[in-house]
């Protein structure tokens, strides 16, 4: 790897920037192109649509949207186009008109799979679970192996505490898709909150999917956290620390473990690198404080304690603090 490394060093190529530049300006020249086109056939829905694609890539979601609209106000009958509106909407936080578009995608096509998955994680943000099972339960009745139907499935018996059948439904879609990352997320998440070790392997396995995830190494450290294993889980947060530097929940939890460790000023260090991430970071200023009384350092401390306070004026740990220290 590190051979490989030196000699692309070495490699005559262009620069980052000029690639980027090149495919702005690639962009921008089709999406004139299509806007000549358009000129002499102003009725053709699917040069809008083309043209919104070029919009989307240049990240102009509005004029991606408008050209959407005109796309399926051309051609009411294209599925495909009432899909990719729904999509656009949903990224534009606009969920009522993505639910509208997606519905009208589904009355279409009848057997459209991808409308009813985006509406059934719709519906299934709204609260309107009936809806979004009866799609579900669409797909699977005509493709009872779809991942994504599965996994969905899954999260709305989580909604139901239906915990057992959710695990089910989650493991059957690993199991008809390997590489679902999102699954294998999920079921760490559940099993760590029951602290079974099964939790590792499963985050694991998304960490060989998606190893720069360091919220993934996040959770890794958590888990160990919570069942005691204090270096291991500092550790993982490291190795969180090493992809994020800034994260500044694993600096938190660092310093905290390092209290529970005895090493009072290691924590104060990985404290005050959580702080300097955030400045409004309340957990942060009061671990410092806690660990400034330990240190016997009560100016320190009572500076700390009362800018938690500042940040939540109701935050009892730190009134019992200055309390401690007599101030």
């Amino acid at each position: 790897m590190l051979l490989f490394s030196c000699q692309e060093q070495t490699a005559t190529k262009p620069s980052t920037t000029n690639i980027v530049v090149d495919s702005v300006a690639i962009v921008t020249a089709l999406i004139d192109s299509l806007s000549s086109e358009i000129i002499s056939d102003s009725l053709n829905a699917s040069l809008y649509f083309d043209r919104a694609q070029m919009y989307l890539k240049s990240s102009a979601l509005s004029l991606g949207s408008r050209d959407l609209l005109r796309a399926v106000r051309l051609d009411s009958i294209n599925a495909y186009y009432w899909q990719q509106l729904g999509k656009l909407e949903y990224a534009m936080k606009n969920s009522r008109y993505a639910k509208n578009a997606w519905e009208k995608c589904a009355r279409l096509d009848s057997r459209n799979i991808n409308c009813r998955l985006d509406l059934a994680e719709i519906y299934l943000a709204v609260g309107e679970l009936k809806k979004g099972q009866e799609k579900l339960d669409e797909i699977l009745s005509f493709d009872s192996k779809n991942a994504e139907a599965l996994y969905l499935s899954g999260n709305y018996a989580l909604v139901k505490e239906d915990t057992l059948k959710a695990f089910k439904l989650i493991q059957a879609s690993i199991n008809q898709n390997q590489d679902f990352f999102k699954a294998y997320d999920l079921m760490g998440v559940l099993f760590s909150a029951q602290g079974n070790v099964l939790a590792l392997d499963y985050f694991n396995s998304a960490l060989r999917l998606r190893p720069y995830r360091y919220d993934i190494r996040y959770k890794v450290g958590m888990f160990y956290q919570n069942i005691g294993a204090y270096p291991e889980a500092i550790q993982a947060y490291n190795q969180a620390l090493e992809i994020n530097p800034t994260h500044k929940t694993s600096l938190h939890n660092i310093g905290v473990l390092k209290v529970f460790l005895g090493d009072s000023k290691s924590a104060l260090d990985y404290f005050s690198k959580a702080i300097g991430v955030d400045d409004m970071y309340l957990e942060a200023y009061f671990g410092r404080a806690y660990v400034y009384e330990l240190l016997g350092e009560t100016v320190m401390s009572e500076s700390d304690y009362r800018t938690t306070l500042m940040l939540d004026p109701a935050y009892r740990p730190a009134m019992e603090g200055l309390t401690r220290i007599g101030k």
